[in-house]
């Protein structure tokens, strides 16, 4: 295929010369070239023009590709190289700009200080440890009225609607023990506790709770859990027993929710935050009964 080369347009213009004419060649030129089908010249000249030899589309292409060599982009003034924080770190399989790096791990640090500053400590109820006071008798010391005008003022009460019997025997005092567990460095103070949830029909029997540590002068004082350490600590719950029964009264005590109130963390040695509640329901462990 390279022997191939387009014609000379030389020797064609010399074919139309009335002096070649009736020769022996030209009769052969005069039978290809005769009629419409070609414009002898014309037709080869613009062969030549559009199809050039292979030597001269080489040589056209070589000029090209020697510009294109050549060719040297200019910087862009205005484009500015990517910052240190905009650099890619390869998290796993791909690479997240070094700035999303950093915002996620501040958040991350955020979040870890906010929990140990405001999360509460994990309250469980130790079932072994729980018990009903039988022998407990709630007007030993004080009359009815007396004594709900003392549990008003220093404990948690939840109704005072179940203190609607004058009858020592009509009230149950649980002892229910409790775990409180700090995972935060700082020490949390607890200085009462309260009922949060009871089952629907027994809201009227749940007459208070409270923390059982007290001064010298019989004030309660709450609870302090020092940081990264648990307590057991024990609560009572007073219940008004009249005419129910010991699943009854079971089921009104493994319903309870209670939770901490006015807990508040140390953060200096003169420094107190509020601390969110902490929450505890009851074990459905716990076993209690009206009688011994």
């Amino acid at each position: 295929m390279d022997s191939i080369s387009a014609p000379d347009t030389e020797k064609i213009r010399r074919l139309s010369d009335p002096k070649f004419k009736a020769t022996g060649i030209n009769k052969t030129a005069e039978e290809i070239f005769n009629g419409d089908k070609f414009n002898k010249v014309g037709s080869f000249d613009r062969a030549t023009k559009f199809y050039g030899s292979a030597e001269e589309k080489r040589i056209a292409t070589e000029g090209r590709e020697d510009d294109y060599d050549d060719f040297i982009p200019k910087p862009d003034p205005g484009k500015k190289a990517p910052g240190v924080l905009d650099t890619g770190v390869k998290v796993g399989s791909s690479y997240v700009k070094r700035r999303k790096v950093i915002v996620w791990i501040v958040i991350a640090i955020l979040v870890l200080a906010g929990a140990l500053t405001f999360l509460p400590p994990v309250m469980s109820s130790l079932a072994e440890d729980t018990e009903v006071l039988y022998d407990r008798n709630v007007f030993e010391d004080m009359g009815m009225t007396e004594f709900k005008t003392y549990a008003l003022a220093n404990y948690s009460v939840f109704s005072e609607e179940a203190f609607s019997s004058e009858l020592g025997e009509s009230y149950r005092v649980l002892s229910l023990s409790v775990h409180l567990q700090n995972s935060s460095p700082f020490e949390v103070k607890i200085p009462q506790y309260k009922v949060s949830h009871v089952p629907k029909r027994y809201a009227d029997r749940i007459c208070y709770v409270t923390s059982t540590r007290t001064d010298s002068s019989g004030e309660v004082i709450g609870d302090t859990i020092p940081g990264f350490s648990g307590k057991d600590v024990t609560l009572e719950i007073m219940v008004n027993v009249a005419d129910m029964t010991d699943e009854q009264l079971d089921e009104a005590i493994t319903g309870l929710v209670l939770t901490t109130d006015g807990a508040e963390k140390r953060i200096a040695s003169d420094k107190y935050i509020p601390c969110i509640p902490a929450f505890l329901f009851v074990s459905n462990n716990v076993t209690v009964s009206v009688n011994p």
